[in-house]
């Protein structure tokens, strides 16, 4: 079977940006434009059209520091090997730990995964209080801010394939009714935040705010999670803009300017 020269050129591009992802290996989590070019032994300005089309794909992301490039959120999503990637994250923690030392409460950068919503890091400062939100950790979306938080964002295909699954009753003030949440998801998207109180532990209130990426897409959550005698009216009004103007600076790191 004969292929025309642009199908030997697709499919050598693609071979070479596989090669390039197989580089960022445990001891090699970042990489120049020169150190790319010398270990796959091709010319900087090849290697520059390959890594361009690559992070606008999301596969890889620069730092806007160092110049150099690391796995972005699209390959490490998949197989959700994101979880052993932390340093992924390493930008965002001066804003989470700004937020943990002003509020005294924990902070969360959480995805939706799996039809899961998995928490991928969390700062919790000093703060002596027990969560089971350890790095890692999935719970289901219907009934945490952090998974609404999300959802309301993707496509109705999406949303009616959630909700169709069979929804846990975690506490008696868990939504479980597909329209209930749907109102919801709705109230979530317009309002730009979701707050979840008693849904998934009684007592204990859920509260996030949308992160994009580079494209504008929702693609991860910041979310508190705490005592509901923690919060007062007054705090929780401050709690919602902090979340909401944090998640928008992360955003930011990320390559989105709204």
């Amino acid at each position: 079977m004969k292929h025309t020269l642009d199908e030997k050129y697709f499919v050598q591009s693609v071979k070479k940006a596989l090669q390039i992802l197989k580089l960022f290996k445990n001891r090699r989590q970042e990489l120049s434009v020169t150190e790319i070019s010398q270990l796959m032994e091709l010319p900087k300005s090849s290697v520059h059209r390959l890594l361009k089309e690559m992070v606008e794909e999301g596969f890889l992301i620069q730092d806007r520091k160092t110049g150099k490039y690391k796995l972005g959120f699209s390959i490490l999503a998949l197989g959700g090997i994101v979880k052993y990637h932390i340093d992924f994250f390493d930008d965002a923690r001066p804003l989470l730990q700004q937020f943990v030392k002003k509020f005294n409460l924990p902070i969360h950068i959480c995805m939706m995964e799996q039809q899961k919503v998995t928490y991928l890091m969390r700062e919790t400062g000093n703060i002596p209080m027990k969560l089971i939100t350890r790095t890692g950790r999935q719970n289901d979306i219907h009934c945490t801010a952090e998974g609404m938080a999300i959802l309301a964002y993707k496509n109705r295909q999406i949303i009616d394939y959630i909700l169709s699954k069979p929804l846990k009753q975690h506490t008696p003030y868990t939504l479980t009714d597909p329209d209930e949440l749907r109102d919801e998801l709705i109230k979530v998207r317009s309002q730009g935040f979701a707050i979840m109180k008693d849904t998934y532990a009684v007592g204990y209130s859920g509260y996030a705010a949308p992160i994009r990426d580079y494209t504008g897409e929702i693609f991860l959550s910041l979310a508190v999670i705490s005592k509901n005698d923690c919060i007062t009216p007054t705090i929780e009004e401050k709690l919602i803009v902090a979340i909401k103007d944090t998640a928008k600076e992360i955003s930011k790191i990320y390559g989105y300017y709204d």
